[in-house]
């Protein structure tokens, strides 16, 4: 198991960096361009992400390609799904949290972080063949870079 784990500060309150997490169609319009994600949306278009439950599936485009995970926790603080790549060896479980903040007052601690498990892992982790690779180095890159973005989003007037 490898976890790729990255927080940042959000001076807005947990259920309003919610809100805006969950308008998958702003997504596109609030990253830089190149951002780690090009577009996410329910499977099932007549499920609204709020009302998106365990085994719903959501259609995900990144920089690296599409994929199709399911839906394995929506709660006002976490939000979660899980996917098989690479014919199961590369699997990941993607997660979203949203804590209320111990240092921005009112604000949000919003942790972006993704667990991988399956045979390939190895390449997601710090040996020298992996570090060669640089596959952990970019997808560190890509959450941060989403957080930055979506931080700015979320604090704009």
């Amino acid at each position: 198991m490898q976890l790729i784990s990255t927080t940042i500060e959000i001076a807005a309150p947990p259920e309003a960096v919610r809100e805006k997490f969950l308008d998958f169609p702003s997504w596109p319009k609030f990253q830089r361009q190149g951002g780690w994600f090009i577009s996410i949306a329910p499977s099932n278009s007549n499920n609204a992400p709020k009302d998106l439950e365990p085994n719903d599936t959501l259609d995900v485009t990144i920089q690296i390609g599409s994929l199709n995970p399911t839906i394995l926790e929506n709660t006002p603080t976490v939000f979660q799904w899980g996917g098989t790549g690479l014919m199961g060896t590369f699997n990941g479980a993607h997660a979203f949290r949203f804590k209320p903040s111990t240092t921005t007052p009112g604000g949000t601690t919003f942790v972006h972080e993704e667990e991988f498990t399956g045979a390939m892992t190895w390449l997601i982790g710090e040996g020298v063949i992996a570090k060669g690779v640089g596959m952990r180095e970019k997808t560190k890159a890509g959450f941060e870079g989403f957080n930055e973005d979506f931080k700015k989003w979320c604090e704009a007037r």
